[in-house]
């Protein structure tokens, strides 16, 4: 429906979204009303080629897929879930594009950090020269007030330089991360001080939060 749309925009970003994807003709009518001069194309991922990807010389692409082969409260089937099959799709073309994106943002629930999806995920990102970011992020850490923990990836692609070994995952987003993030307009974010603040003090409480779901999940 526009989510990440509407952060690209909230931050300040200058972009154009040169389209959007999704199977569902309900939510595509509810892009169309969140932002009307935004082509969207209601069809199944699996069935976009390499070439139509290479054809749109997308600078990045925004990806939200699937999340129930990953929550902690379903099955956790991963990549043998059909419903990651449109991702895994997108992750077999990228090693033939043309004109790969030189930025890719992941994002989904917490436990496809864990899964299988996400080791191919990186494996695949790497042997296409992609430097790969990973957080685990509660809107909390940012002076919202919802626990909603999300697993969020960012790749830059460095061609012929050093895209690093396999990252580790921490659950609590670093200071250093937090002090960076913009403070929009409508004031959603809290300020600087605020952050540097929040960074040291939700830091045991993610923690704690990651821990006390696995339990739920498991009762």
């Amino acid at each position: 429906i526009g989510g990440m749309h509407f952060a690209a925009k909230a931050c300040g970003v200058p972009c154009e979204v040169a389209s959007a994807f999704d199977i569902n003709p309900i939510a595509n009518d509810v892009y169309r009303h969140n932002f009307k001069d935004t082509a969207v194309s209601s069809r199944n991922i699996e069935s976009i080629s390499a070439e139509e990807l290479d054809n749109y010389r997308a600078d990045v692409f925004l990806m939200s897929p699937p999340c129930q082969p990953y929550t902690r409260q379903g099955l956790q089937a991963g990549s043998s879930d059909p419903r990651s099959r449109s991702f895994l799709v997108l992750l077999d073309a990228l090693p033939n594009l043309q004109n790969p994106p030189r930025y890719i943002l992941i994002e989904n629930v917490k436990g496809f950090d864990t899964s299988e999806t996400r080791a191919e995920t990186i494996r695949v990102l790497h042997s296409c020269s992609y430097a790969v970011e990973e957080y685990l992020v509660s809107p909390r850490q940012c002076g919202i007030p919802n626990s909603r923990l999300r697993y969020y990836l960012l790749a830059t692609h460095v061609p012929g330089g050093d895209t690093g070994t396999l990252p580790s995952l921490d659950a609590a987003l670093s200071q250093d991360v937090l002090i960076t993030l913009p403070v929009l307009s409508s004031g959603l974010l809290a300020s600087s001080a605020t952050l540097r603040h929040a960074s040291q003090s939700v830091a045991a409480s993610t923690a704690a939060e990651a821990s006390g779901e696995e339990r739920s999940a498991s009762s």
